[in-house]
């Protein structure tokens, strides 16, 4: 679908060719007979096909004082005054040659249409498309676009008749200025703001775009916004950059690059990695997710595991569509999926914003029926993973004017969003999250990895699998410089959960729902690591056997390959599996089965790679219980597997 304006400039052409051609045969169709008026109306065609467009109003002035039935000077007026902004005046010109003869020049209707729709008088601009439509003689081809922008009418007007009672705060001027400011991150403490501001080159070279965009930053203490600086990144300072986003950790930086040298298009996406509180030099994701279109306005999931972007790549419904990649196990992009027509449509759809619970999806489109240019919608996916129909996010939020990238807190509560409803510049907005587009509750798990001697920050791998179908779910990395991590929960799901860090002990751990899911975003836990070192032992405490049985049940296959990850990164060391039992049974049988499952475990390492040099296996019974055997809960922490360092 073309927007408003390239339609406007079709149809603009289609009247100059009607009141233009001058063939004198067309000459005693004129309205007028003023032989005056008629030659000022001639030079006032000729000033305006020069683009004098001042002059031509000048002689159109002249014309209408000495004729004001000539319908022709009217219409004339009317596109001169479009041309140059005028919607207003040119609206009234309309009106005035409709009233003298409506049916002379049918298409008046649809030009004073998509100026009343522009303007957000839905009403009227409904009324203006319905005249044309039941006007004579009008091609199929101009029918449809009046149909379309007759929907766009009706869907504007039942959107300000409902509207969506909610509070819209425009940050202060310390963010917005009379530049182009494109919101893009929050933190998830809702103190540090980033964003894409757009700013005019004075005199832009040959090879360089008229603008220049760059991130910024911002952070706030209290309630305000403070004065935003440049995002250090020195590898961007002569480049564009623009529409970013972060890992919710805020250690993976996604942005778009427009010119770059190692292009494959217009604009590609790239990669930048945070280690020691500096971003690293930025990788292209390449050609699987590059194209020789253009690819833009990159979204990462919050658990890393989803990549959206804009592109007008092949295969698309027309204009950009949204496509998604999947990350795969060896941390490569998938080949880009469209998301398809509940979505994407002949138009543009722009800026995707999936929420934590990677069901809930924010979008602009300006093909899907809204208030006028680019509205924000909403679409969630179902258990089936099938997006619903893309919903218009409502009055007040969208406007005759563009509303674009909007994005959520991780809490859910709020959301901010850039629009130029104000003015020609984008701004960003605040909004309280309201029902209509509230995400499903999510949890959020925040850790510190440090050194349990010295304190220290670690550099490690956390890993959150599924406990009851084995899958890894979500893979996070924490950096010697704070060791923070940050992961995304389904609220009702009990996980397995290991650290990875080499020269350390491996953690393994569960995670059980917890009850209050609101406040767990603001708990941060620390996860303290043993140095590796004689006579060191830790606990695999996802590992499960069937019931009196040295079989290992295929819920333990996840943590023995994390087993296995420990073993490969630390190549040095030698291991003893010890096997123990609850005290039900005989000693004998419990010292057998001990021995049994421990050997389950020692044959599944050998089996996949581990030398067999590096490990033993020997068992223990119920001779050493670490819990109460009066209790279920005491029973089960009690059967178990331990490795020792040897």
């Amino acid at each position: 679908m073309k927007t408003l304006k390239q339609i406007k400039y079709i149809l603009l052409t289609a009247t100059l060719v009607v009141l233009f051609f001058t063939a004198g045969s067309l000459r005693a169709q004129y309205t007028s007979v003023n032989k005056k008026a008629l030659k000022w109306y001639r030079q006032a065609g000729d000033a305006y096909k020069l683009k004098e467009n001042k002059k031509a109003l000048q002689l159109l002035s002249h014309v209408i004082k000495k004729d004001p039935s000539f319908v022709e000077a009217w219409l004339l007026k009317a596109d001169i005054l479009t041309t140059t902004g005028e919607d207003e005046e040119a609206i009234k010109c309309y009106r005035r040659a409709l009233s003298i003869d409506s049916a002379f020049f049918p298409p008046a209707w649809y030009f004073m249409g998509n100026l009343l729709l522009k303007a957000g008088n839905y009403t009227q601009a409904s009324v203006a498309f319905q005249k044309f439509l039941s006007s004579e003689g009008i091609t199929a081809t101009l029918k449809a676009k009046a149909q379309q922008q007759l929907l766009w009418a009706k869907t504007g007007k039942k959107l300000t008749k409902n509207p969506v009672h909610i509070n819209i705060t425009k940050l202060n001027t310390a963010i917005n200025t009379k530049d182009d400011e494109f919101v893009n991150y929050v933190s998830s403490n809702n103190r540090q703001l980033i964003f894409t501001r757009k700013t005019k080159r004075l005199h832009p070279e040959n090879d360089e775009a008229a603008y220049r965009e760059q991130f910024y930053q911002s952070t706030r203490p209290d309630t305000t916004w403070q004065q935003p600086v440049k995002m250090g990144l020195p590898w961007a300072e002569n480049k564009n950059v623009g529409a970013m986003s972060l890992t919710a950790d805020g250690k993976i930086l996604y942005f778009t690059g427009c010119r770059w040298p190692d292009g494959f298009g217009r604009c590609d996406l790239y990669q930048s990695n945070l280690y020691n509180n500096t971003w690293q030099s930025p990788v292209n994701l390449g050609s699987t997710v590059n194209s020789t279109g253009w690819e833009s306005q990159p979204f990462v999931s919050a658990d890393g595991n989803y990549l959206l972007f804009a592109s007008t790549r092949s295969g698309g419904y027309g204009g950009s569509d949204i496509w998604l990649s999947v990350k795969l196990n060896n941390n490569h992009w998938s080949p880009p999926v469209n998301l398809g027509d509940s979505i994407n449509t002949a138009g543009n759809e722009m800026a995707p914003f999936l929420y934590a619970d990677n069901k809930t999806l924010a979008f602009s489109s300006d093909g899907h029926p809204g208030m006028g240019k680019q509205d924000l919608f909403i679409a969630r996916k179902n258990k089936a993973g099938i997006w619903s129909k893309a919903k218009n996010m409502g009055y007040p939020v969208n406007t005759r004017n563009s509303e674009i990238n909007l994005i959520y807190s991780l809490d859910g509560k709020h959301a901010w969003f850039s629009s130029n409803r104000e003015s020609e510049d984008y701004n960003i907005f605040e909004i309280p999250v309201y029902p209509d587009i509230k995400p499903e509750k999510t949890r959020f798990f925040k850790g510190k990895v440090v050194d349990t001697k010295t304190g220290k920050p670690l550099s490690a791998k956390i890993i959150l699998t599924d406990k009851v179908t084995g899958r890894a779910l979500s893979s996070r990395f924490s950096t010697d410089d704070d060791g923070f991590f940050l992961m995304v929960m389904e609220p009702r799901k009990s996980y397995a959960f290991n650290i990875l860090s080499k020269g350390y002990l491996m953690l393994s751990d569960k995670l059980v729902p917890e009850k209050n899911l609101s406040d767990s975003i603001n708990n941060t836990k620390t996860f303290r690591l043993t140095p590796i070192q004689h006579g060191g032992t830790f606990t695999l405490n996802n590992i499960y056997f069937e019931t009196d049985s040295p079989e290992l049940n295929a819920r333990s296959f996840a943590e023995l390959t994390k087993l296995i990850e420990f073993l490969n990164l630390n190549t040095a060391i030698k291991m003893e599996i010890r096997g123990f039992t609850d005290n039900t049974g005989g000693n004998n049988y419990n010292l057998t089965l001990s021995r049994q499952r421990a050997k389950a475990v020692f044959t599944y390492l050998t089996a996949h790679g581990i030398s067999k040099n590096r490990l033993s296996f020997k068992g223990f019974g119920a001779s050493q219980p670490v819990a109460g055997n009066n209790t279920n809960k005491g029973k089960a922490k009690n059967r178990r597997v331990e490795l020792i360092v040897k």
